[in-house]
């Protein structure tokens, strides 16, 4: 897994709910070594569960947009394994200025739970620039802005219970149940991290 790039996909604006689930976990599949990633469409699909038609739509639309390059892979038999895709995330910002991403898997950027070598990492006072950023994220996404200080409240008692990476996809997913529906009828965020919504099925 590669927290640096997964944090430069989080941070790519102006993508609808589901097709950001793909290009997380397409993230989360990049080599640092070979700068590339090689998962198939059915372990894509299984991971944002999607059918495998909705991960082709959405990697389409990533394409497009320019965010992936794809190039197809051939065994020496002749017969295709699954395609290369390359990110395009360079004109991303790192989420904390002083990071390097060269040495990827000992880059100590901010996440919640643990960091990248499983180190325990507790919010405190010295953190508020990456908690800020990283609510930042769940809050410009949520349909019902109410009550902000009690939600970033809540994230950072939820931060201390998963790991945002975990957290993210089960949020991204919740959120795209709720298109459609009227605002009045959304909790505030603050109550879904509250109650630990994330462990919800289908939530």
């Amino acid at each position: 897994m590669s927290h640096y790039m997964t944090a430069l996909a989080m941070k790519q604006k102006g993508l609808k709910p589901a097709t950001k689930i793909v290009l997380y976990w397409l993230a989360d599949h990049h080599n640092s070594e070979t700068g590339l990633c090689c998962p198939s469409v059915n372990t894509l699909a299984a991971e944002c569960e999607m059918d495998r038609s909705s991960v082709i739509r959405h990697l389409n639309t990533l394409e497009q947009l320019g965010l992936i390059q794809r190039s197809t892979r051939n065994r020496d038999n002749g017969s295709q394994r699954s395609n290369e895709f390359a990110l395009i995330l360079e004109n991303a910002t790192p989420p904390v200025a002083n990071c390097d991403p060269t040495p990827i898997a000992k880059c100590d950027t901010f996440n919640l739970g643990n960091n990248n070598l499983g180190k325990e990492t507790n919010i405190s006072s010295s953190d508020d620039d990456g908690v800020d950023y990283y609510f930042d994220q769940l809050w410009e996404e949520y349909p019902r802005k109410v009550g902000k200080a009690q939600a970033k409240k809540a994230f950072k008692t939820a931060s201390k219970k998963i790991n945002f990476y975990d957290l993210l996809p089960k949020f991204e997913a919740y959120v795209l149940t709720l298109e459609g529906k009227e605002t009045q009828f959304i909790p505030h965020l603050a109550t879904w991290l509250n109650g630990e919504r994330w462990n919800d099925e289908g939530k």
